[in-house]
């Protein structure tokens, strides 16, 4: 984590103690659109979300028509749950033509850590078909919302052993347990043996909130503690959602 600010930074008022780099100074010093963009993706692989959306707005100042610019400010202000801002940029970025395609999974994530489960579901089946790798996570992910929702899965049912998920595998082995071709505490042990950080938080928020589902509340909040524990990646999806069902019980 030494890299990478902390979540503590971002969400909170912690001082970011991360500084840039020497290729990040002179981005910094340019004036023209590409660096400063080049720069604000820099600062968010750094995890410094807040920075990262000044330098995009400083590049928006001199080009306002890459519909882009607003998928990446979106992201950011998403992941600092900065709701408002991150749909206005999402928007904004379909209004300058960019194809539902390409921005309907972030909108499904602002929907899923709106608790809009019904919206979330609707906007992740939009991203299909596509490839494997991003199917799974698809699938992932509107099976959570349709659980949340209490509504049917249309897409549970289509995953398949044959699928090529790639480095998605942590998505896998959460829906396998919601399709009940691998128990809980199966997967939690594959799980805990064999993963890094990021595996975890995805295949175990999965499981989680599945246990949550069939009433397992005290496993699934155990869950929960173990991987809000690895901070090392909290700027993913699975960790950002775990954090905030956490910090906003009221429609879990």
């Amino acid at each position: 984590m030494d890299n990478y600010a902390s979540i503590e930074s971002q969400l909170g008022e912690a001082v970011c103690e991360i500084e840039d780099t020497e290729e990040m100074f002179w981005l910094k010093e340019s004036d023209d659109y590409d660096s400063l963009v080049s720069y604000g993706n820099k600062l968010a692989q750094q995890y410094r979300f807040k920075e990262a959306i000044n330098a995009y707005r400083k590049a928006e100042l001199i080009k306002s028509t890459d519909p882009m610019l607003y998928v990446r400010m979106g992201g950011s202000y998403l992941t600092l749950f900065l709701f408002d801002d991150a749909i206005v940029c999402y928007e904004k970025s379909l209004a300058l033509g960019l194809n539902i395609k390409n921005v309907a999974y972030s909108i499904g994530v602002y929907h899923y850590l709106q608790k809009d489960y019904v919206k979330a579901s609707e906007f992740f089946t939009k991203v299909l078909p596509s490839n494997d790798e991003m199917t799974i996570a698809v699938i992932y992910w509107n099976a959570l919302s349709c659980l949340r929702a209490g509504i049917p899965d249309s897409l549970l049912q289509t995953y398949n052993k044959d699928m090529k998920v790639g480095h998605h595998k942590s998505y896998e082995t959460a829906v396998k347990v919601m399709l009940s071709e691998l128990s809980v505490d199966d997967a939690i042990c594959i799980v805990e043996s064999s993963s890094n950080d990021l595996d975890y938080v995805v295949s175990i928020y999965g499981i989680a909130v599945y246990c949550e589902s069939i009433g397992e509340r005290e496993k699934s909040v155990s869950l929960y503690d173990k991987l809000l524990t690895r901070k090392s990646v909290w700027p993913c999806v699975s960790y950002l959602a775990a954090y905030n069902d956490l910090n906003n019980t009221a429609n879990m």
